[in-house]
């Protein structure tokens, strides 16, 4: 299914499909990967408080309306603003090497078929992908308008705890998984004599 969707976007939105093809052409790099049982905790851990901070954080209203006003590409819709990053930038090396071993799949990555306004991922009316399928930099970024909203609704610890939790837990794989990186390379310039 997302090989039909893929060659749909290629034709309708060429931008997309490119950022689409080369997103998952390194997540199925790194899940062929292997990682050991510390990485993939941490990764599994991520991908579990993901899941949490979105439950936690909810469905922002300001969210709906932020980019009313502002230039393209966060203006092309009403919200979303903070969605307007560039997908390589959001989903660098080490968040595609977590979604990996977290469990994500390419046919995870599920794309509108509509403009293309920053996030490959970003539609008229929000993310297409499940909160554990996110970056976590889309978990952790909470703006000034959504902080006052999660402090109106009692939330705003809840959410700063679990932000934390989730940067600790992604410092954590980034540094299990540059270990890894480290002792295959090594393994590979200098092979130990049997």
């Amino acid at each position: 299914m997302f090989v039909a969707l893929e060659r749909l976007l290629r034709r309708r939105v060429p931008s997309r499909a490119a950022e689409l093809r080369e997103l998952t052409g390194r997540l199925r790099v790194e899940r062929a990967a292997t990682p050991g049982a510390d990485e993939r905790a941490a990764a599994v851990a991520i991908r579990a408080l993901k899941a949490a901070l979105a439950r936690a954080t909810g469905e922002g209203s300001c969210c709906t309306s932020c980019a009313r006003g502002m230039p393209l590409p966060g203006g092309a819709f009403a919200g979303g603003h903070c969605c307007s990053g560039h997908t390589p930038e959001i989903f660098d090396e080490v968040e595609v090497a977590a979604l990996a071993q977290g469990g994500t799949r390419p046919r995870d990555l599920p794309a509108p078929a509509t403009e293309h306004a920053g996030c490959a991922f970003r539609a008229p009316t929000g993310c297409t992908l499940a909160a554990e399928n996110r970056a976590a930099l889309c978990h952790r970024y909470v703006c000034d308008d959504l902080r006052r909203e999660l402090h109106t609704k009692g939330r705003l610890d809840e959410v700063e705890r679990l932000c934390g939790e989730l940067d600790d837990a992604y410092r954590r794989f980034a540094k299990l998984r540059e270990a890894r990186l480290d002792r295959e390379w090594l393994d590979e310039v200098a092979p130990q004599a049997p």
